[in-house]
């Protein structure tokens, strides 16, 4: 008689695709890519001046020749730098790879979080392949910039975790814990501190309250500043609090609740499943007064800005595997009765469903890093920014036009100064730590900029003074718009013959893909 899977033997297999078939779809994009995905050129610069500086924190990196302070939490630059040194890995290389490595490490991080927080195996197993399988749990964290929000992405998780387990069983062996992961999260990335902070005062809202759990946590935000100390004492050293407070400011996004509303986040392409089974988990959790989740899901929106979609995803996930076993799989059993997370076997229509779901999702997360590939920069962009590099004084200034109409998703803008060495004068890539009042501005003036190219070159003198720059460096073909593939791609031929049949202007260099020229 054939022997029946039991619920643990299934939640092991859960957890193991979850581990591999996520890492996989972590690394694929950034494979089919042949370079780093998107952003990361900025980064890419700071690991090598943090080897150029023998791992000693500059006061300024060297990128766009702009005196960026070096502000930037350097966890992620130490990592990288550490892999190029023991891996023979170039500084691009770095922010191609170990963004994807360590967004792989943040599943089994997850899985331990959601255990601590369901307290059953098989639906922190079933949380753990949503969140392997979500594409906005992986989106932003395999580009080249991962290089920091992936790290941070990983010790927030494991800061959580120790967090739900501190206010839940009261270890005293949590606060450290708590306070190294972070720590570690504080010195990998902003938004991770920002989140971690967020979600740990949410969490002993929901789960403690108690005078003891409020002391011991302010023992851990004491031991989270002492091992974050090296960072924000160097900033404050060489340049103040300003650079700080300045970056404060660029994470507002008045308009992102919207997201809550409309439920589109999880950036799944074709059937939103797992966006689906959240919102009924949503509904089986209020109706059972289990606030938790729910509330966890909703108060990034109003408090975290921009980068919320990056934090409730969490929370999403365990909304999903208990939609998944708690409504969906019951009500479909043959009896009609029971609860599908209570058998100690597994039923063969539980086994089929789950089965096609994880056909079904690992599909659509495929195919969305295989549009997320499509976001890095061309070879042949790579080409012409090796000629600008080789060919024109190392303090020529430059108008790059890309087209893209963010500046988020622009990774020629990003990555011209990094391959070139060149000054760029509207990359925004490190203006959020000089700028501050002004940083929205200057975005609005680069994308403004942008729009000339399916214009003509006199859109430009309308923005820039033509002493302030020597050179316009335009990208004639726009692959990726918001970070996805255009099909057909966008063309700017009209800019092209507008420059090609002007006198006013000398063509440097041309192929298909770029045209670099300058005024007589």
């Amino acid at each position: 008689m054939k022997k029946s899977i039991t619920r643990g033997e299934w939640a092991d297999l859960i957890l193991l695709l979850a581990i591999s078939l996520g890492a996989f779809l972590r690394f694929n994009p950034t494979l089919l890519a042949g370079f780093a995905i998107n952003d990361g050129g900025m980064f890419a610069v700071m690991i090598d001046d943090l080897r150029t500086n023998h791992y000693l924190v500059p006061a300024f990196t060297s990128y766009n020749q702009s005196e960026v302070p070096f502000a930037y939490p350097p966890l992620g630059f130490y990592f990288g730098a550490l892999a190029a040194d023991m891996l023979g890995l170039d500084s691009v290389q770095v922010a191609r790879w170990t963004p994807a490595f360590f967004a792989s490490l943040s599943i089994p991080a997850f899985y331990f979080l959601s255990l601590r927080l369901l307290r059953d195996k098989y639906y922190a197993s079933l949380s753990a392949l949503f969140f392997a399988l979500t594409p906005r749990a992986f989106f932003w964290f395999v580009m080249g910039g991962g290089v920091t929000r992936a790290p941070g992405q990983f010790f927030m998780l494991l800061a959580l975790g120790a967090i739900v387990r501190l206010y839940r069983e009261d270890r005293r062996a949590d606060v450290v814990l708590a306070g190294i992961f972070g720590g570690l999260a504080v010195m990998s990335h902003p938004e991770a501190a920002a989140h971690t902070l967020l979600s740990a005062i949410f969490l002993w809202l929901v789960l403690s309250r108690t005078r003891v759990a409020f002391m011991r946590s302010v023992l851990v935000a004491l031991l989270v500043l002492l091992i974050a100390a090296p960072w924000w004492g160097t900033v404050i050293r060489f340049h103040g609090i300003e650079p700080l407070l300045r970056a404060a400011q660029t994470g507002e996004n008045p308009l992102a609740f919207l997201h809550l509303l409309f439920f589109t986040f999880t950036e799944e392409p074709y059937m939103t499943i797992i966006a689906v089974l959240a919102l009924i988990g949503i509904a089986h959790r209020l109706v059972r007064r289990d606030y938790l989740l729910p509330l966890w899901m909703a108060i990034p929106f109003f408090a975290a800005g921009r980068s919320a979609t990056n934090l409730v995803v969490i929370p999403l996930a365990m909304l999903a595997a208990l939609g998944l076993a708690e409504v969906v799989l019951p009500a479909l059993q043959a009896s009609g009765r029971g609860d599908a997370g209570q058998s100690v076997q597994v039923s063969p229509i539980e086994r089929n469903i789950l089965l096609y779901l994880l056909l079904y999702t690992v599909f659509s997360a495929y195919q969305f890093g295989f549009q997320l590939s499509g976001a890095a920069l061309s070879e042949p962009e790579r080409d012409a920014m090796l000629w600008v590099k080789e060919n024109t004084p190392e303090d020529a200034r430059f108008l790059v036009l890309s087209g893209a109409n963010s500046v988020a998703c622009d990774a020629t803008s990003e990555w011209f100064p990094a391959l070139t060495g060149r000054r760029s004068l509207f990359t925004i890539q490190g203006a959020e730590w000089m700028k501050g009042d002004e940083f929205k501005p200057f975005i609005r003036e680069a994308v403004a900029l942008q729009s000339c190219a399916g214009d003509d070159p006199s859109c430009i003198d309308g923005l820039v003074d033509s002493t302030e720059y020597d050179y316009v460096y335009l990208s004639k073909v726009l692959r990726a718009e918001n970070c996805a593939p255009l099909v057909p791609a966008r063309t700017f031929a009209y800019f092209a013959a507008r420059v090609q049949g002007d006198e006013r202007y000398e063509v440097a260099y041309e192929t298909d893909d770029v045209m670099i020229y300058r005024e007589r």
